[in-house]
C-alpha cells in the first residue's frame, strides 16, 4: 500500500485454516455442518443425545474475523461456511446467468453459504455482515475497475451443491495490498 492511500476500514484478522465438516445422523438422516480447526479432520462416529453422528464430508477451508479499523471492533463470522463462486454453479442456474452478466461488467459474484444445524435450518447471515464482507473484499482489490459482489444464498444453493464445491479462491483471499 502506498503511503498516500488510506488504510482500509475493514481488515481480515484471525485467519484460521481448518476443515468444513458435514455430518449425518444415522437415525433421523439429519445433516449439519461446522468448522473444525483440528490438524486432521475428525472422522469418528459419536453419540449426542438420541442421535448418532457420522462424518460424511470434510473439505479444507478457513475461518476469519474482520476488524473495523475505525473502531477496533472485531466482527466474527461463525455462521459463514464459505463463499461460493458463481462459476462453480450449474450453467443453467439463475446465479450462473447473473454471474455471467456481472462478469462482463468486471464484477465477480460470490454467494455466502452459511452453516446448517442438525434440525436442517440455516444459520442466518445479517445484511450488515454481508455489507462488511463486500467492503473487506473490495477494499483488497488491486484493480479498482474490478468489483466483488457477495450475495446471500437467496438461491438455496446450499441444497443443490456438494460442500466440495465451496472452494477457497486464493486470489480473493490472499490479495496483497499495493503492487
Amino acid at each position: 500500500m502506498m503511503a498516500s492511500e488510506p488504510k482500509p476500514r475493514y481488515e481480515m484478522v484471525n485467519v484460521q485454516m481448518g476443515y468444513v465438516m458435514v455430518e449425518h445422523d444415522l437415525f433421523s438422516r439429519s445433516v449439519r455442518s461446522y468448522f473444525s480447526a483440528e490438524e486432521i479432520p475428525p472422522r469418528e462416529e459419536y453419540r449426542e443425545g438420541n442421535r448418532m453422528w457420522r462424518s460424511a464430508v470434510a473439505g479444507q477451508s478457513f475461518h476469519f474475523d474482520v476488524r473495523d479499523n475505525s473502531t477496533g471492533e472485531i466482527i466474527r463470522f461463525p455462521e459463514l461456511l464459505g463463499l461460493l463462486y458463481y462459476g462453480s454453479c450449474k450453467p443453467e442456474s439463475d446465479i450462473y446467468r447473473i454471474g455471467q452478466i456481472a462478469h462482463d461488467a468486471n464484477v465477480s459474484i460470490y454467494v455466502a453459504i452459511t452453516y446448517e444445524t442438525g434440525e436442517g435450518t440455516r444459520v442466518p447471515l445479517s445484511d450488515s455482515k454481508l455489507g462488511i464482507l463486500n467492503k473487506v473484499f473490495n477494499d483488497r482489490l488491486q484493480r479498482k475497475e474490478k468489483k466483488v459482489l457477495i450475495l446471500p444464498d437467496l438461491f438455496d444453493l446450499h441444497r443443490t451443491i456438494s460442500y466440495g464445491e465451496i472452494m477457497i479462491d486464493v486470489g480473493l483471499t490472499s490479495m496483497e495490498e499495493g503492487g
